[in-house]
């Protein structure tokens, strides 16, 4: 079982929310206070049922002084909240959640997907975290031992059954150099996919040789 990691492995844990009703000013307050760029809004409940943003916030600025009905309609909903008073009027609701098992490529697709730089984490419903989009970075901060051992836990040891020992691997800067020779040429390809899958590879340099050529086609058009 391959050993990914996670968005529980990266995401803030003690995250600061809001109330619905909580005042404007004091919404700015603490994201300016905690040097963040969005928070949660929570129901008399304690579930989550929005995000308010800096942009979100900014909207007031932005149309301070462009009455309502010189407003293109377009702009209507920008400027709805610019005169928004609490994070009930301010806030993007739903809020864009994923759980904490999900694989840190799966939430960037959806960060991606959404337009957003920030998910709420949540598990069976209940706020556990909130991960950032520089977060998800965090793999790459890894050290070239680091990945060196995953790349050989992972997939050296485990999926090279020819015979792990007759492959070499070095990482430098997070590229993976690979050497040495396999059985066969399908296991050299696959060895350089599962690695690039590897939490903090940049890049696979597959300098892996191979003594039988399984991909080739026979004479009559059958492959070995």
């Amino acid at each position: 079982m391959r050993n990914f990691l996670t968005v529980s492995d990266v995401m803030t844990r003690d995250v600061i929310t809001v109330e619905k009703d909580t005042p404007y000013k004091a919404v700015a307050a603490i994201l300016a206070e905690h040097h963040i760029s969005a928070v949660p809004v929570r129901d008399v409940f304690g579930r989550v049922v929005g995000v308010v943003s800096e942009t979100d916030l900014l909207r007031k600025e932005e149309f301070q002084r462009s009455p309502r009905h010189t407003v293109h309609l377009a702009h209507r909903k920008a400027h709805s909240k610019a005169e928004a008073l609490t994070p009930e009027q301010l806030m993007t609701s739903p809020a864009v959640t994923v759980e904490g098992g999900c694989t840190l490529d799966e939430a960037a697709r959806l960060m991606a997907a959404r337009g957003i730089t920030r998910l709420v984490v949540t598990d069976g419903g209940k706020l556990v975290g909130i991960v950032a989009r520089s977060d998800l970075l965090s793999a790459y901060l890894a050290s070239d031992q680091e990945t060196l051992a995953r790349v050989r836990r992972d997939v050296i040891e485990r999926h090279l059954w020819d015979d792990p020992r007759a492959v070499d691997v070095s990482v430098v800067d997070g590229v993976v150099t690979l050497t040495g020779q396999v059985e066969k040429r399908s296991t050299a390809a696959v060895a350089e996919q599962l690695i690039a899958a590897v939490d903090g590879v940049i890049a696979v340099r597959n300098q892996l040789t191979w003594a039988f050529d399984d991909t080739a086609r026979a004479p009559g058009g059958v492959f070995y």
